[in-house]
């Protein structure tokens, strides 16, 4: 018996769940991804599919699943960044509660049934945020939650955010009542931390938020992490968006975010000085803009707190430090790919 009469009627008229799926170029995974979803135990919702201009099978993929069943959706698009497919999918969803879910990842079978129960049980939150586990080398493990479960206040939802221990800034383990977030979209420009930036305003309306400890999605960590991959310009929108990170959450999560934006910077330039000087002139502007700012380098491990320490005394010789770091990890990591190929011959 639903409390919420709202909640009850849409249930009856339209789907419960919208589940929105960027693709792009995700031909090995998109299968599993999309099973994960028919398999749930609810059946009231709407699977949107939307492929970002795919150049291996993945739109195939997504129109033979959409022939089987009616609840799939498939949408495309010019290829954009992930802000705008997301986008997409929320401009076709119809559902009182939207679920994103990365298209390489994939959820529990019964993560619908322990959603709605947790609706049910608390009157229709705005936002429910679950836990989750990642998968990498084929080894699951659960995030290490510290933060009990239960109703949490913006303060405590921003703690989630940007803490150790917490729910993080995705997108992707949280559920949002959709009249919550209809006039809110993903930042077009950024190609990174455009969840965090989303998730942030959110919390920033106040909604009601509800958080529950069963782990309910699974993260394929297949790609490297950002402060080592190769270097593109749109890597660069990750310091837009802490840029705004720090100028819209509250002073003591800023504080903690400056060292973050700070290291990037200095990766970033590592990585270009010598080809995109005009970029790395940017980059210290930013960084140096940075140095009037309180920060808290608690959080921060051993590598970037001793970078940031030589930063104190100067960008360029931080940068050059980074440039080391990187040409030595380069090497060794050459090493080993040469004596495994050896050991194989």
């Amino acid at each position: 018996m639903y409390r919420d009469k709202k909640l009850a009627e849409m249930y009856e008229t339209s789907p419960l769940f919208s589940i929105i799926v960027p693709v792009y170029n995700v031909e090995d995974y998109l299968g599993k991804c999309i099973d994960s979803v028919m398999q749930q135990s609810v059946s009231n919702f709407e699977l949107l599919l939307i492929d970002n201009e795919s150049t291996d099978s993945s739109r195939d993929i997504c129109m033979h699943w959409a022939k089987s069943d009616a609840r799939i959706k498939v949408f495309s698009q010019k290829k954009k960044g992930p802000a705008a497919t997301k986008n997409t999918g929320l401009q076709h969803a119809t559902g009182t509660y939207v679920v994103f879910v990365d298209s390489d990842d994939y959820i529990v079978p019964n993560l619908l049934k322990i959603v709605l129960s947790t609706i049910e049980e608390n009157n229709a939150p705005d936002v429910i945020y679950f836990n989750y586990s990642t998968l990498q080398h084929d080894e699951l493990r659960e995030n290490n939650l510290i933060l009990n479960p239960g109703g949490l206040s913006t303060s405590q939802a921003y703690r989630s955010q940007f803490m150790v221990g917490g729910y993080g800034g995705f997108a992707w383990n949280k559920v949002f009542k959709r009249d919550q977030i209809r006039e809110k979209q993903f930042n077009e420009d950024l190609f990174y931390l455009e969840d965090s930036v989303f998730v942030s305003e959110v919390v920033n309306s106040n909604p009601r938020i509800v958080a529950i400890r069963d782990s309910l999605y699974v993260y394929r960590q297949r790609k490297a992490s950002i402060t080592h991959v190769r270097f593109s310009t749109q890597k660069l929108t990750y310091v837009k968006g802490m840029d705004i990170l720090v100028n819209t959450v509250p002073k003591e999560y800023a504080t903690i975010l400056i060292p973050e934006k700070k290291f990037a910077e200095i990766d970033f330039a590592a990585k270009i000085f010598l080809q995109k000087y005009s970029l790395y002139k940017s980059l210290k502007r930013s960084f140096d803009n940075d140095l009037i700012v309180n920060e808290n380098r608690t959080m921060l491990r051993p590598f970037p707190k001793f970078i940031l320490k030589v930063s104190d005394y100067s960008f360029g010789l931080a940068v050059s430090f980074f440039a080391l770091h990187d040409i030595v990890k380069q090497f060794f990591k050459m090493l080993h790919l040469n004596e495994k190929s050896q050991g194989q011959s």
